[in-house]
């Protein structure tokens, strides 16, 4: 089953709307009321999420599912040009962002920097966790319907860390702030594209589990 698709954007109203077509789904897959809350919330903590990235964004929300399967498709393009985004990482003395705490917010910071390209290689607080779960294109045999290859998962962020916390103290951090967050609990896995100034957000939830 594929819904229609939801035009989105920055604007409070219209991003609020997207949990009345949240909920629409959640009945046509006859998601008891539990469920249908945790599917909002993931559309809503998704949705925040790239509005603090970017701050201005337009794009198309849709879900997919079959039986107790459900995906969130999010297809957005940003208007934050590289400038704008040097500028906010200026406002910290040491270039970086260090104001980015959670885990949706460093995935945050790590598709801004995929997207704009501003110069950062592995070296602020949400690039240099996320780096764990960086997906290797040639093994993944996965792409978007559009042929956009996957760029980071989350179960791969998950194994990642897991194989590193031991040794590692950025990947224990970065465990922790993984327990932490409400989409990290609730979602299966969220797979991520950049393509341009376009983002790609699936994200995967079984109600069954």
């Amino acid at each position: 089953m594929i819904s229609d698709k939801f035009m989105v954007n920055s604007d409070a109203g219209r991003m609020a709307a997207a949990r009345y077509v949240a909920e629409n789904f959640a009945w046509k897959l006859q998601l008891d009321r539990r469920n249908t809350l945790r599917l909002s919330l993931l559309v809503e903590e998704t949705l925040g999420m790239v509005k603090a990235m970017v701050e201005d964004f337009y794009g198309q929300l849709w879900f997919e599912g079959e039986g107790s399967r459900c995906e969130i498709h999010l297809q957005a393009t940003t208007d934050m040009n590289a400038s704008r985004k040097q500028e906010l990482l200026s406002v910290s003395s040491s270039g970086k962002n260090t104001s980015t705490k959670g885990f949706m917010a460093m995935l945050g910071e790590f598709i801004a920097d995929a997207v704009h390209g501003v110069g950062r290689t592995m070296d602020a607080y949400g690039q240099e966790t996320l780096r764990y779960g960086i997906v290797h294109m040639d093994g993944m045999g996965m792409t978007y319907p559009d042929g956009m290859m996957p760029l980071w998962t989350l179960q791969t962020y998950r194994c990642c860390l897991e194989e590193q916390r031991g040794e590692d103290s950025e990947a224990e951090q970065a465990w922790d702030e993984l327990e932490k967050s409400i989409v990290a609990r609730l979602a299966d896995d969220i797979l991520v594209g950049v393509k341009g100034d376009r983002i790609e957000l699936v994200i995967v939830k079984d109600f069954a589990r």
